[in-house]
């Protein structure tokens, strides 16, 4: 019968022994030769050693005197020790014992004892040790050197012993010799101190001493001795490992020299030379890195603790120990050493792999020889993988937090793990290193398990979260770059049994390529454990295929065996795997059998027996067709195929969810990770829940994660028009971000997206909000935007358009015109944009903002920049004029006129843009102005906008025109008269204003203004002689209004005055009206009209007029006439009549303002010469200036109080902007105005409530000393305010409705926010401000009188400590302190509350006629501010995690020190509210006398609650004790509330 060893059979027989037999005998016979040998060599020696013994001075041969070393003067020498060496190695261990006595044995290892004592007495390390403490430049003593020479001769000696020894042993020879254990174990520790203090201090040496130079020169006789003494160290450090490969070693032996070979592996050598020192060197490090391996692959059970061993030690040693040594790998890459040490280590637990492929030779097996296969493939792979996760077990473990504070190691070992991780990452793919794959798999089962645990360290998380990040861009760039290098056609599939035959040969192909490019690599050592884990791995797939294809078989197989065969399978069933395989197989029986045919088993079993037949074969028999390239291309493809592959979605799903982490960095963590991810897979951006995780980032309430969250998109959103579909909307509104570097990013973001963008909608949008940022707080913001726009909308390339000469050529015609195709394509882009932007937001802001942008990029940083921009707005100018031509045009063939001439642009729009360009730019818009005069002459039906923007047009340009013919001069003059008789009066106040201009500077055709300005004054004198006499007026009201409007504008805009002195003759017509000054008599005529006696409509238009007429002649405002008149009319009852008033100074203040820029503009630019006029003073213009002052001081209350006029919303308006511009100008004192500026700051206007807190901020800056001294009469005005504008008091609240709730999500904004910011900075101004609040809930419980004037506002209360719940504590201590102030008014205020409240508790019965008492009601309702807060203190403890006890200790007066750290909201369900359940009366009014007894018994268990917990405190208690009531005396008060915080309701029963 045939036997089965190792896959093949072999038939027992004669013919074996008969070749075998005479082949032993020879060498039995050569065995005994060399024991002959060495008895004789043994005898010479012994001889000698008598013959020496008994003659001092004979001289030896087979030994060497050492006089200086130890006790024993005779040892053996090198040479000795090499022969016994040779003759011992042929002898057989039979043999030796036999034939050679152990006493002779006895003696000879006596000797070698005494040659390793000798060595280990050579002191070599000490003296090593002391040659480094000499410095570089001082000569060595020859002595020391010679010494130093001899201590390194006789150190290899023993290590020369050492081998011998080793060898002995691994040959099993002497070993019945009684010493041979002791010597063994003198050897191995010997070793041990020569590597780790002898040869690792030599190679650690520092460059600077003296024994460096003198070893490591090779012209120095020590440094050949070094070199000796490596050799010796190799030669040694290799027998070892011949011994541990027998076992032969036990633990108290081997762990000693594991710790010295880490030691070597971790040397520098920086010192040695390139040469053969070099080499030398890295022979040992790799003989101490293949003891390690030899150590770590056959000590199973000592695995964790050698893996331990390695990485503690490595974190003791220097950083740049362990960092300085790199492996370079094939295809260019380095890792770190430590890194392919451990994978080594690892791959080397993986079985051999004859062990492996046994059974595969031989082709078809049974079903239970294929599940013996399996467990022996599955244990191959389980080995490797229980000795990687117990390495990253320990390293994570090590990486955590153990203390409040983390240790140096912690970090240590986070960096060790990061680039061992790294690492791995790199070896992806490369055919050496499969276990790199198995560590990243498994870690990144660990870094899930961390982020699901919501106990992890924080740093453990980041660090999870950076590592699944890199893995799952791995994965991504891996999939990607496979599936864009080949087809579907070459695509590799896990085997199953419905693979088919051209998957089966694929995959065949591509494993054995790698395979044999590993054994091609054996024997340079650069596959170790490869093979065996490749092999286990694909087998146990491959069987498993086979199992499942063959279940029939394995069924018949396993009913005919009995006995033991019944328990062996019975055991394998166990297996979990095995029952999966059973599982597949009954479910899917019919497929497979189906699928799975004999020509896919023997495919199978085909490529099984070629793993075999490599694994078997050696390395001579290799072909050379072997390369890196094609192993490492077959290792990629085979590498998708592994678990960790499929685990992106995982990975993914982890880093979303950390997004919603609590900690700020891991959220900011999270971010950057989904940013490396997207990186390589940007679809993942379009997941709803990644986009949903995102958006919510983007409304984060810390900076930073916004800032990521932003940086996130940004990266991707301006290359993908899609993702810019999905998530502009969330991203453009972080432009007015609190935080300014995320205000800044998106700046970035915008303009990326404005450079590839074509949707113009989009482009218009992205131009509003960076327009809108030119008025930025922050001044890098404002530069950003300036530049930003200057790049998008006035960037100009010369080249691609038109050359400088071409430009210059055409500066007096169309710039427009001479643009190649493309660049008027842009150009019209552009003009469609800035065209759709001041479309899109009609507001003066924006207007005047346009214009600073304007101004800013005509005046730019450089000359070139300027010119190109000014050649832009040129372009832009005649773009829009060139659409207007094509209008005309289409008007002339029959089209509407109105209608759009291009995608984007109509009549309207283009006229509206050019009227807010003509302002800006009004040289480049009057070049065309003449063209616009028909739009003048159809004023009869054309659109009022279109005719006004028409006259804004001619209104900014007129004067620069380029050489305006007469015709053109006449023809405009009579269009504007014309347009005096019927037009309102939005257009008059246009087009007088142009006409006077016009007939001023340049038809000088004063006759007609003459005569329209007579005829008006005649018509109103006439007016005014009829009612004055008592009749009635002759002249409609709206006539007289026309009249009035007329009169007064051209007395504005044209100075009859002064011409009437230059030019008599030309004004004689005047004289038929007044001798004396047109203004004086407007005035009166105005003056007139503006009295109650008219109609309302008359009485505005002459107020407004006489707006207008101060405005030419200031000092008429202050005479007593008009004084009286703006008395009457801010005193009236019509609002219309307040509101012209306000708007007559708000434009009498803008003007003055414009006058004094301009004057400021003329002194900086002229020198003026030093007149009388000049020392003296001009007096007129000094009275004239003051007369802004006079008139606000004089009606400032009343402006005051006009801004907060009930349902007159443009009345505020206008009193808000004249207060502005009174703050600005500074015309009166800031407090007056600081209340009602405080009140504003709270609008819901978003205009308002940023103007007004930008004055604040100023004003704050400017003066810090007192301008918070109003703030509590600020406070009260902002809650009338807020009453003003919602109307009713339940209404009221101190939450802001009007903040971006995207900010906070989890609790909304106090209205007083800004208020509080403002003092933030400075502890004592902040406490200050919050002590102020609370005091704002307190009412004076001793007060005799209980009238209205001194209730208690329930609602202002209410609204304060709403603001004090919602502002932004960012310290514990603001906490504190506020928590401490209200305890102090509930100790104060509501203990002697509470005791009257008691008092009256026994006339409860008789409540109905209390109720009617003011004191009683009085009481009750100060009992709901209490109540408020007390609600109010509970809020601030449960949201902010403030303990009773920590409260109790506060004091204030001692320094903050741990109460600086940051305040934790806690968010509830609340959503940062403040629930007014327990204090129903603080949002309801109490209606009845029940109600008042209800919130009395309400007040009572709250006060008793609060005492009853306060005993509970020892503080407390004592300082209750302290402070009893006082015996009932005059004057004397009932309780010291500054001192006492709480007493007991016994406490007070005593005091009564």
């Amino acid at each position: 019968m045939a036997l089965r060893i190792g896959g093949a059979e072999a038939k027992p027989g004669k013919g074996a022994d008969e070749i075998a037999g005479p082949l032993l005998d020879i060498r039995a016979s050569n065995s005994l030769l060399n024991i002959e040998a060495l008895e004789e060599f043994m005898t010479e020696i012994f001889s000698e050693e008598d013959e020496l013994a008994d003659d001092s001075d004979g001289k030896p041969v087979l030994f060497q005197r050492i006089l200086d070393i130890g006790v024993l003067p005779l040892v053996l020498c090198k040479h000795s020790v090499r022969r016994i060496r040779a003759l011992l190695e042929p002898c057989a261990a039979a043999h030796l014992s036999k034939h050679v006595s152990s006493d002779r044995l006895n003696r000879l290892v006596g000797l070698l004892v005494a040659a390793i004592q000798t060595a280990k007495d050579a002191s070599l390390a000490s003296m090593i040790k002391d040659g480094m403490l000499v410095d570089r430049g001082t000569e060595l003593v020859t002595a020391y050197c010679e010494r130093l020479e001899l201590a390194m001769s006789v150190t290899c000696l023993g290590l020369e012993v050492a081998v011998l020894v080793f060898h002995m042993v691994a040959q099993g020879k002497a070993l019945h010799v009684s010493s041979m254990g002791d010597l063994l174990h003198d050897c191995l520790a010997f070793l041990k101190e020569c590597l780790l203090d002898c040869v690792v201090p030599l190679l650690d040496m520092d460059a600077e001493c003296e024994l460096a130079h003198a070893v490591f020169n090779r012209s120095q006789p020590l440094h050949g001795q070094m070199c000796t003494l490596l050799e010796a160290a190799l030669a040694t450090t290799n027998s070892v490992t011949a011994i541990t490969a027998q076992h032969a070693l036990c633990e108290e032996d081997i762990v000693p020299l594991l710790y010295a070979s880490i030691s070597v592996m971790f040397c520098s050598s920086a010192l040695l030379s390139s040469g053969v020192e070099s080499n030398l060197f890295e022979s040992v490090r790799r003989s101490s890195q293949s003891l390690l391996r030899s150590v770590f692959e056959l000590r199973a059970d000592q695995r964790p603790w050698i893996l331990e061993e390695i990485l503690a030690s490595l974190i003791k040693l220097p950083a740049q120990k362990r960092v300085q040594s790199m492996h370079r790998i094939a295809g260019g890459k380095s890792v770190q050493f430590i890194t392919v040490l451990l994978l080594q280590l690892l791959q080397a637990t993986a079985q051999s792999p004859e062990d492996l492929t046994a059974g595969f030779e031989s082709g078809a097996l049974s079903a239970k020889e294929y599940r013996i296969l399996l467990q022996r493939h599955k244990k191959a792979v389980s080995m490797v993988s229980s000795s990687a996760d117990f390495t990253i077990r320990y390293m994570i473990g090590r990486c955590a937090k153990r203390e409040s504070k983390g240790t140096a190691n912690e970090a240590e070992f986070r960096a060790l793990l990061e680039l061992f991780i790294n690492d791995c990452v790199v070896l992806l793919g490369h055919p050496q290193w499969p276990a790199a794959e198995l560590v990243v798999r498994i870690y990144s089962l660990h870094i899930l398990e961390v982020l699901d645990d919501d106990k992890s360290d924080v740093v453990l998380k980041a660090l999870a979260l950076e590592s699944a990040a890199q893995i799952a861009s791995h994965i991504a760039q891996s999939q990607r770059l496979h599936d864009s290098s080949g087809g579907d056609g070459s695509k590799l599939e896990w085997i199953s049994p419905s693979s088919s035959l051209e998957s089966i040969s694929r995959f065949q192909t591509a494993t054995t390529t790698i395979l044999e490019y590993l054994q091609a690599k054996v024997v340079s050592g650069e596959s170790t454990g490869a093979i065996p884990l490749y092999i286990g791995n694909w087998a146990a797939m491959l069987v498993a295929t086979l199992l499942k294809g063959s279940r029939s078989e394995s069924s018949s197989d396993n009913d005919a065996d009995t006995g033991d065969s019944g328990a062996d399978d019975s055991d394998l069933g166990s297996d979990d795997s095995d029952s999966d395989s059973d599982s597949d197989n009954d479910n899917g029986q019919k497929d497979v059998s189906s699928t799975f045919d004999i020509h896919k088993r023997k495919a199978i079993e085909e490529c099984l027996q070629v793993y075999a037949a490599i694994a078997h074969r050696s390395t001579k028999a290799m072909s050379t067709t072997a390369s890196y390239t094609s192993a490492a291309e077959a290792a990629r493809a085979t590498l998708l195929l592994q678990p960790l592959y499929r685990s992106f979605d995982m990975l993914l799903t982890r880093v979303t969810l950390a997004l919603g982490a609590s900690q700020v960095a891991l959220r900011s963590k999270a971010l950057r990770a989904l940013n490396q991810i997207a990186l390589h897979r940007p679809p993942v951006l379009y997941q709803a829940n990644v986009k949903y995780a995102i958006n919510h980032r983007l409304q984060d309430s810390s900076p930073q994660v916004r800032e990521a969250a932003i940086d996130l998109i940004g990266k991707h959103i301006a290359h993908n028009p899609e993702l810019t579909d999905q998530y502009y909307e969330f991203i453009s509104v972080r432009v007015l971000d609190k935080g300014s570097s995320v205000r800044r990013r998106v700046m970035r973001i915008l303009a990326d997206i404005y450079a590839l963008s074509e949707n113009i909608e989009q482009l218009v949008d992205i131009g509003i909000r960076l327009l809108q940022r030119t008025n930025d707080d922050e001044r890098t913001i404002r530069e950003l935007a300036f530049k930003t726009l200057q790049e998008l909308w006035f960037s100009y390339s010369r080249s691609a358009d038109a050359d400088e000469e071409t430009v210059a050529a055409e500066t007096a015609r169309n710039v427009f015109n001479t643009l190649s195709p493309d660049g008027q394509k842009e150009m019209l882009k552009r003009v469609r944009v800035m065209t759709g932007v001041v479309e899109a937001v009609r507001s003066h802001e924006l207007v005047d903002l346009m214009a600073s942008l304007f101004e800013h990029v005509s005046s730019g940083p450089s000359q070139s920049e300027a010119e190109d921009a000014q050649l832009v707005i040129r372009c832009v100018i005649d773009a829009l004029f060139e659409q207007l031509l094509r209008a005309e045009e289409s008007a002339a063939d029959g089209l509407d006129a109105g209608a759009d001439i291009a995608e984007g642009f109509s009549v309207a729009t283009c006229l509206r843009f050019i009227s807010t360009l003509s302002s800006i730019a009004p040289e480049a818009v009057g070049l065309h102005a003449e063209s616009l005069s028909a739009y003048l002459k159809l004023s009869k039906t054309a659109e009022q906008d279109t005719l006004a923007n028409v006259l804004v047009i001619f209104g900014n340009t007129l004067l620069k025109i380029p050489h305006p013919g007469a015709a053109f001069l006449r023809s405009l003059e009579d269009d504007l008269i014309s347009l005096l008789s019927s037009s309102p009066q939005n257009i008059l106040a246009l087009a007088v204003p142009c006409l006077c201009d016009l007939i001023e500077k340049l038809t000088r055709n004063h006759v007609k203004l003459i005569r329209v300005f007579r005829s008006c004054v005649l018509q109103l004198c006439r007016e005014q002689r009829v009612i004055s006499g008592g009749g009635k007026g002759a002249l409609t009201s709206k006539n007289l209004m026309r009249f009035i409007i007329l009169a007064g504008l051209s007395c504005r805009y044209f100075d009859f005055d002064k011409h009437r002195q230059r030019q008599k003759e030309h004004f004689r017509e005047l004289d038929q009206l007044a001798k004396g000054s047109m203004v004086e008599l407007l005035n009166e005529l105005l003056l007139f009209f503006a009295r109650p006696i008219h109609s309302a409509p008359v009485q505005l238009a002459a107020i407004q007029m006489l707006g207008q007429l101060h405005i030419k002649r200031p000092r008429l405002a202050v005479e007593p006439q008009a004084r009286a008149m703006m008395d009457r009319a801010l005193a009236g009852d019509s609002a219309s009549h307040q509101l012209q008033v306000l708007r007559n100074f708000l434009e009498f203040l803008r003007t003055d303002a414009k006058r004094l820029a301009a004057q400021e503009r003329d002194d900086r630019s002229k020198e003026r010469e030093i007149d009388a006029k000049a020392l003296v003073g001009n007096t007129g213009g000094m009275s004239e200036a003051g007369v802004g002052a006079s008139l606000m001081q004089t009606y400032l209350d009343r402006i005051i109080g006009a801004t907060f006029a009930t349902n007159a919303a443009p009345l505020r308006a206008a009193g808000f902007e004249v207060i502005s511009l009174v703050l600005e100008q500074g015309l009166a004192h800031p407090l007056k105005c600081m209340p009602a500026l405080i009140a504003l700051s709270t609008s819901s206007d978003p205009y308002i409530r940023n103007k007004a807190l930008k004055l604040h901020q100023e004003l704050s800056f400017k003066h810090a000393s007192f301008i918070h001294s109003r703030d509590l009469e600020g406070v009260r005005k902002a809650y009338e305010y807020q009453l003003l504008v919602r109307g009713q008091t339940e209404d009221v609240s101190g939450y802001d409705s009007s903040a971006d709730l995207r900010d906070r999500p989890d609790r909304p904004a106090a209205c007083l926010q800004f208020l509080y910011s403002l003092s933030r900075s400075r502890r004592t101004r902040r406490n200050e401000l919050l002590t102020m609040l609370v005091k704002a809930c307190d009412f004076d419980a001793g007060t005799a009188a209980y009238s209205d004037a001194n209730s208690t506002d329930i609602p202002f209360v209410r609204f304060v400590a709403e603001n004090i719940s919602a502002l932004e504590f960012k310290y514990l201590d603001e906490v504190l302190h506020t928590i401490y102030q209200i305890s102090s008014v509930i100790a104060s205020s509501g203990l002697n509350l509470y005791q009257q409240i008691e008092t009256d508790a026994t006339h409860e019965a008789s409540a109905g006629d209390n109720a009617q008492d003011a004191q009683w009601q009085q009481a009750t309702r100060a009992s709901v501010c209490i109540s408020i807060l007390f609600v109010l203190r509970e809020f601030l403890k449960s949201h902010y995690g403030v303990s009773e006890s920590r409260c109790t200790s506060y004091n204030p007066g001692e320094a903050a020190g741990a109460r600086d750290k940051a305040a934790a909201w806690h968010a509830q369900d609340d959503g940062g509210r403040i629930d007014w359940g327990p204090c129903p009366y603080a949002l309801q009014r109490m209606e009845s006398t029940a109600d008042c007894i209800a919130q009395r018994q309400r007040f009572r268990r709250m006060m008793a609650e609060s005492l009853a917990a306060s005993e509970e405190s020892p503080v407390l208690a004592a300082n209750a004790a302290a402070d009893r009531f006082a015996p009932d005396a005059p004057g004397d008060e009932l309780l010291n509330a500054e001192d006492l915080e709480m007493l007991s309701v016994d406490d007070l029963e005593e005091a009564g």
